[in-house]
C-alpha cells in the first residue's frame, strides 16, 4: 500500500527537485512501477487487496479444520484454542502448511460465524407480587402551613403498574 506520505514525497521529488523516476525510487525504496504510477495519476492512495485467497496446502484440511472450529465453538470463548493451538494440532495431523493460512482461514471462519443473531427474551409481564420498583425521592409540601422537605418511598407494583403512593397535598406554590 503507498500512502499519502509517500506519493507526497514522489510527486515533491519529482516535480520540484526534478529528480528522475530510477532516482527516486532507489532513495524512497519503491518500485519504479509505483513511481510512474503515482506520477501519472491524481490519486492520492494506492492499495491492493486480493480478491480471492488460494488455499493450495490448506484445502484437504478444510474440512478437518470446519469440523474442529463447529466443536469449539460450543465451548464458552475463554476455552477456545488460538490459531496457533489450532495450527500445531493440524501440524500433529499431518498439515505441512503455514501458520498464516490457518490464521486466515479461522479469522474468516469465525467472522463469518459470529454474525448469527441472538435469541433474546425480556419478560415485560409479571405474576402479582412477583416483581416492583422502589426508589426514594425528596418532596417538598406544605405542613400546617409552611414548607417542609420530606423523603418518600415510592413503590410500583409492576404486574398491576399501579403506583402505592398517596398524596400528600398539592405541591408548594399550586394553591
Amino acid at each position: 500500500m503507498t500512502g499519502v506520505e509517500t506519493i507526497a514525497r514522489i510527486r515533491f521529488e519529482h516535480f520540484q527537485n526534478r529528480k528522475g523516476i530510477k532516482r527516486i525510487a532507489r532513495e524512497l525504496g519503491v518500485a519504479r512501477d509505483t513511481v510512474r504510477k503515482v506520477l501519472r495519476s491524481q490519486a492520492t492512495e494506492f492499495s491492493y487487496k486480493r480478491a480471492t485467497q488460494p488455499l493450495p496446502k490448506m484445502g484437504p484440511w478444510v474440512e478437518t479444520l470446519t469440523a474442529i472450529l463447529e466443536a469449539e465453538a460450543k465451548v464458552p470463548r475463554r476455552e477456545r484454542r488460538s490459531t496457533q493451538r489450532l495450527f500445531e494440532e493440524l501440524r500433529g495431523r499431518g498439515y505441512d502448511g503455514a501458520h498464516d493460512s490457518v490464521h486466515r482461514f479461522v479469522k474468516a471462519w469465525r467472522a463469518e460465524h459470529a454474525r448469527v443473531p441472538v435469541h433474546a427474551f425480556i419478560p415485560l409481564s409479571f405474576d402479582p407480587g412477583e416483581a416492583y420498583q422502589f426508589d426514594w425521592s425528596h418532596d417538598a409540601i406544605k405542613l400546617a402551613g409552611l414548607p417542609v422537605t420530606v423523603k418518600a418511598a415510592h413503590m410500583r407494583l409492576s404486574f398491576s403498574r399501579m403506583s402505592n403512593g398517596a398524596q400528600l397535598g398539592p405541591p408548594i406554590g399550586a394553591e
